[in-house]
């Protein structure tokens, strides 16, 4: 198609040149025939100039479109691998079987740790088998509180309290804001819970609710940022709840909560305050150096505690 244009423009020019120049001489029509044939070949020249920069451009839209297609494909099956893997891991959660249970647990952690998208779901789902009826032990099982018991004498499932422990130990790790595989920005919801022997030391989260949660053997909250309010209404403490260095940035409530054992609050810190209406404290509770107020309507205390000279009421 290239050469017929050309050949067409050349042909014309020719016949111009020679009818303007009425009855041309050998030399003029030399000339002439030159000139055409020069003009002809620029304008085949450029032609094909365009053309080729207009097949370069279909082609870098082509390419452009079959890498877009293939990010879009490779994009749909790591999704669909995604979710296969964690479709099979809440599987195992619900195996009848501990040990399968607990690879479900650390299959969620890996996806968790390998897919950040993810990690506020599993998170979730940590919290939701951690709120799954339990008839835990009476008291804790590690540390000074720990009660020494013959096997023929526990009665809970001990499998299951192993299971439960490991979720709290992967929420614990993965909370913790100096720890390398920090989650930042998550939440949690462990209301109305059977927590053992609960270790959050240190972990900083976007929100929390141990709202009527049950805590056995003791619990350390100690240097733990809480960025909105967090709730502990109406739950029970039934040994040491350490929240020592803590920060309540949205401020707390332990309304109708209980401490059955030591409840230390020192120095924490807090913008909205915390809440103790009608509180229990059955041993002593320790509130020095606090930078917020506390407060104590209708709390009841077996021993009468020192409060900050602060905004204490």
């Amino acid at each position: 198609m290239t050469a017929v244009a050309v050949a067409a423009l050349t042909a014309g020019l020719l016949w111009l040149f020679l009818t303007w120049s009425g009855q041309p001489n050998a030399p003029v029509r030399i000339d002439a025939v030159k000139t055409a044939f020069g003009v002809g070949a620029g304008a085949g020249g450029v032609f094909a100039l365009w053309l080729a920069t207009r097949r370069q451009r279909t082609l870098e839209l082509q390419l452009a479109e079959t890498t877009r297609v293939a990010s879009v494909t490779e994009r749909d099956l790591e999704e669909r691998r995604v979710t296969e893997l964690y479709t099979k891991a809440v599987e195992q959660l619900g195996n009848d079987k501990a040990p399968v249970r607990l690879g479900g647990l650390y299959a969620l952690e890996r996806l968790g740790q390998d897919n950040p998208k993810q990690r506020q779901t599993i998170v979730n789902v940590l919290c939701a088998y951690l709120r799954m009826p339990f008839e835990g032990p009476q008291k804790g099982i590690r540390g000074a509180d720990a009660v020494q018991q013959e096997e023929k004498t526990v009665d809970y499932d001990a499998a299951e309290l192993q299971v439960r422990l490991a979720a709290q130990e992967l929420l614990k790790t993965h909370l913790a804001a100096d720890h390398p595989a920090f989650w930042p920005g998550m939440s949690i919801d462990l209301q109305r819970a059977t927590l053992v022997d609960f270790r959050f030391s240190g972990c900083e989260v976007q929100a929390a609710d141990f709202s009527h949660a049950r805590f056995v053997g003791a619990v350390h909250m100690q240097k733990t940022t809480f960025h909105q309010r967090v709730g502990f209404y109406g739950t029970e403490f039934t040994a040491l709840a350490n929240f020592d260095r803590s920060d309540f940035d949205g401020g707390a409530f332990f309304s109708w909560a209980q401490f059955r054992g030591v409840a230390r609050f020192a120095r924490t810190s807090s913008i909205g305050g915390l809440r103790f209406h009608h509180t229990t404290f059955a041993a002593e509770a320790v509130f020095e150096r606090s930078k917020h107020e506390f407060d104590l309507e209708g709390a009841t205390f077996a021993v009468e505690p020192e409060l900050p000279q602060a905004g204490a009421r």
